[in-house]
Protein backbone atom coordinates (compact mmCIF):
# COMPACT_ATOMS: atom_id res chain seq x y z
CA UNK A 1 0.00 0.00 0.00
CA UNK A 2 1.12 3.80 -0.89
CA UNK A 3 1.91 5.29 2.47
CA UNK A 4 0.21 8.52 1.27
CA UNK A 5 -3.22 6.67 0.30
CA UNK A 6 -5.37 7.06 3.42
CA UNK A 7 -7.62 3.76 4.19
CA UNK A 8 -11.02 4.29 3.87
CA UNK A 9 -13.58 2.39 6.06
CA UNK A 10 -15.51 -0.34 5.13
CA UNK A 11 -18.90 -0.19 5.00
CA UNK A 12 -21.05 -2.87 4.79
CA UNK A 13 -24.27 -2.49 3.59
CA UNK A 14 -27.36 -5.30 3.62
CA UNK A 15 -28.59 -5.87 0.17
CA UNK A 16 -32.26 -5.74 1.52
CA UNK A 17 -33.68 -2.39 3.15
CA UNK A 18 -37.10 -2.48 2.06
CA UNK A 19 -38.11 -3.17 5.75
CA UNK A 20 -37.04 0.08 7.01
CA UNK A 21 -38.46 2.17 3.98
CA UNK A 22 -41.70 0.46 4.83
CA UNK A 23 -41.55 1.18 8.25
CA UNK A 24 -40.86 4.98 7.54
CA UNK A 25 -43.62 5.30 5.11
CA UNK A 26 -46.11 4.16 7.41
CA UNK A 27 -44.90 6.57 10.07
CA UNK A 28 -44.74 9.17 7.85
CA UNK A 29 -48.55 8.20 6.59
CA UNK A 30 -49.60 8.39 10.08
CA UNK A 31 -48.30 11.89 10.70
CA UNK A 32 -50.27 12.58 7.91
CA UNK A 33 -53.55 11.65 8.71
CA UNK A 34 -53.46 13.14 12.39
CA UNK A 35 -52.16 16.72 11.02
CA UNK A 36 -54.86 16.26 8.40
CA UNK A 37 -57.24 15.42 10.92
CA UNK A 38 -56.20 18.29 13.61
CA UNK A 39 -56.71 20.58 10.78
CA UNK A 40 -60.09 18.97 9.57
CA UNK A 41 -61.55 19.27 13.31
CA UNK A 42 -60.15 22.51 13.63
CA UNK A 43 -61.76 23.72 10.63
CA UNK A 44 -65.44 21.86 11.46
CA UNK A 45 -65.01 23.28 15.15
CA UNK A 46 -64.77 27.13 13.70
CA UNK A 47 -67.20 26.44 11.15
CA UNK A 48 -69.55 25.67 14.03
CA UNK A 49 -69.07 28.50 15.75
CA UNK A 50 -69.43 31.10 12.96
CA UNK A 51 -73.24 29.02 12.88
CA UNK A 52 -73.30 29.63 16.42
CA UNK A 53 -72.46 33.38 15.99
CA UNK A 54 -74.64 33.65 13.18
CA UNK A 55 -77.62 32.34 14.69
CA UNK A 56 -77.10 34.01 18.12
CA UNK A 57 -76.97 37.49 15.76
CA UNK A 58 -80.42 36.84 14.31
CA UNK A 59 -81.97 35.69 17.49
CA UNK A 60 -80.65 38.94 19.26
CA UNK A 61 -82.03 40.94 16.08
CA UNK A 62 -85.87 39.37 15.99
CA UNK A 63 -86.11 39.74 19.84
CA UNK A 64 -85.28 43.55 19.08
CA UNK A 65 -87.40 43.54 16.24
CA UNK A 66 -90.53 42.40 18.52
CA UNK A 67 -90.00 44.19 21.53
CA UNK A 68 -89.65 47.48 19.20
CA UNK A 69 -93.36 46.27 17.91
CA UNK A 70 -94.91 45.75 20.80
CA UNK A 71 -92.91 49.18 22.84
CA UNK A 72 -93.88 50.99 20.02
CA UNK A 73 -97.89 49.67 19.95
CA UNK A 74 -97.49 50.41 24.05
CA UNK A 75 -96.21 53.69 23.91
CA UNK A 76 -98.53 54.98 21.92
CA UNK A 77 -101.38 53.44 23.65
CA UNK A 78 -104.04 54.96 25.62
CA UNK A 79 -105.02 52.01 27.51
CA UNK A 80 -103.86 48.05 27.41
CA UNK A 81 -106.57 44.87 27.89
CA UNK A 82 -106.41 41.02 27.63
CA UNK A 83 -108.80 39.11 25.74
CA UNK A 84 -111.21 38.59 28.12
CA UNK A 85 -111.14 42.20 29.45
CA UNK A 86 -109.73 44.95 31.81
CA UNK A 87 -105.67 43.80 33.06
CA UNK A 88 -105.27 43.81 36.75
CA UNK A 89 -102.75 45.28 37.95
CA UNK A 90 -100.06 43.21 39.07
CA UNK A 91 -101.07 39.97 36.94
CA UNK A 92 -99.64 38.59 33.83
CA UNK A 93 -101.23 37.66 30.76
CA UNK A 94 -99.87 36.02 27.93
CA UNK A 95 -102.07 38.38 25.50
CA UNK A 96 -102.21 42.32 25.16
CA UNK A 97 -104.59 44.40 22.94
CA UNK A 98 -103.45 48.08 23.37
CA UNK A 99 -105.76 50.28 22.67
CA UNK A 100 -105.21 53.99 20.85
CA UNK A 101 -105.94 57.74 21.89
CA UNK A 102 -107.80 57.94 18.63
CA UNK A 103 -110.02 54.86 17.60
CA UNK A 104 -111.04 56.63 14.36
CA UNK A 105 -107.34 56.85 12.98
CA UNK A 106 -106.02 54.20 14.43
CA UNK A 107 -106.47 50.49 15.10
CA UNK A 108 -105.92 48.91 18.34
CA UNK A 109 -102.62 46.15 18.49
CA UNK A 110 -102.77 42.74 19.82
CA UNK A 111 -100.61 40.58 20.70
CA UNK A 112 -101.08 37.01 21.94
CA UNK A 113 -98.71 34.09 22.71
CA UNK A 114 -99.58 30.97 20.27
CA UNK A 115 -97.96 28.07 23.27
CA UNK A 116 -99.28 25.13 20.52
CA UNK A 117 -96.97 26.70 17.72
CA UNK A 118 -94.76 28.31 19.59
CA UNK A 119 -95.28 31.75 17.96
CA UNK A 120 -96.37 35.19 18.66
CA UNK A 121 -99.76 36.23 16.60
CA UNK A 122 -100.41 40.27 15.75
CA UNK A 123 -103.05 42.12 14.65
CA UNK A 124 -106.05 44.54 14.97
CA UNK A 125 -108.16 42.34 16.67
CA UNK A 126 -107.89 38.98 18.29
CA UNK A 127 -110.50 37.38 15.41
CA UNK A 128 -107.60 38.05 13.04
CA UNK A 129 -104.52 37.24 14.48
CA UNK A 130 -101.89 35.91 12.30
CA UNK A 131 -98.57 34.83 13.01
CA UNK A 132 -95.14 37.36 12.83
CA UNK A 133 -93.35 36.28 9.68
CA UNK A 134 -90.01 37.99 11.56
CA UNK A 135 -90.10 34.47 13.66
CA UNK A 136 -89.50 32.35 10.37
CA UNK A 137 -85.86 31.91 9.52
CA UNK A 138 -86.21 29.84 6.57
CA UNK A 139 -83.16 29.79 3.84
CA UNK A 140 -81.68 28.31 0.92
CA UNK A 141 -78.20 27.18 1.20
CA UNK A 142 -77.14 26.44 -2.07
CA UNK A 143 -80.26 23.57 -3.30
CA UNK A 144 -80.84 23.13 0.14
CA UNK A 145 -83.85 24.67 1.84
CA UNK A 146 -83.44 24.72 5.51
CA UNK A 147 -86.54 25.24 7.66
CA UNK A 148 -85.35 26.66 10.76
CA UNK A 149 -88.04 28.83 12.89
CA UNK A 150 -87.29 30.41 16.15
CA UNK A 151 -89.46 29.50 18.47
CA UNK A 152 -91.20 31.68 21.30
CA UNK A 153 -91.14 29.80 24.48
CA UNK A 154 -92.83 32.50 26.65
CA UNK A 155 -94.49 35.83 26.00
CA UNK A 156 -96.09 37.75 29.14
CA UNK A 157 -97.31 41.39 29.71
CA UNK A 158 -97.58 42.79 33.30
CA UNK A 159 -99.37 45.78 33.97
CA UNK A 160 -97.92 47.76 36.51
CA UNK A 161 -99.90 51.43 37.34
CA UNK A 162 -99.00 53.07 33.62
CA UNK A 163 -96.62 50.67 32.57
CA UNK A 164 -96.69 47.53 31.00
CA UNK A 165 -93.68 44.80 31.58
CA UNK A 166 -92.66 42.94 28.47
CA UNK A 167 -91.20 39.89 28.81
CA UNK A 168 -90.66 36.68 26.08
CA UNK A 169 -88.04 34.15 25.17
CA UNK A 170 -87.02 33.10 21.98
CA UNK A 171 -85.25 29.92 20.94
CA UNK A 172 -83.30 28.85 17.42
CA UNK A 173 -82.83 25.83 16.85
CA UNK A 174 -79.68 25.29 15.28
CA UNK A 175 -79.82 21.63 14.41
CA UNK A 176 -82.32 19.21 14.32
CA UNK A 177 -84.80 19.69 17.49
CA UNK A 178 -83.13 17.59 19.58
CA UNK A 179 -82.77 20.69 21.66
CA UNK A 180 -79.25 20.86 23.31
CA UNK A 181 -77.90 22.90 20.79
CA UNK A 182 -80.64 25.62 21.16
CA UNK A 183 -79.33 28.97 21.44
CA UNK A 184 -82.13 30.87 23.88
CA UNK A 185 -82.26 34.16 24.83
CA UNK A 186 -84.66 36.07 27.24
CA UNK A 187 -85.48 39.31 26.40
CA UNK A 188 -87.59 41.69 28.68
CA UNK A 189 -88.53 45.58 28.89
CA UNK A 190 -91.16 48.24 31.05
CA UNK A 191 -92.70 50.47 29.04
CA UNK A 192 -94.49 53.67 30.06
CA UNK A 193 -98.17 53.69 28.48
CA UNK A 194 -98.48 57.53 26.90
CA UNK A 195 -102.04 57.44 28.78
Amino acid sequence: MNKNMKSRPIIFRKNDQRGSVLIELVVAAIIFAVVVAAIAFYFIYHVGTIDNGRAQLKLQRVGSLLMEEMAGAIREGKTVQWENGNMEVGTTYNDLMVIPHDTSTKLPRCFKFDDINKDIKWGDNYDTLTPMEVLDDSHTVGSVNRTHRILCDELRFTKEGDRVIIRFELRHDLDNGDGPDDLEIKFGSTVKLRG
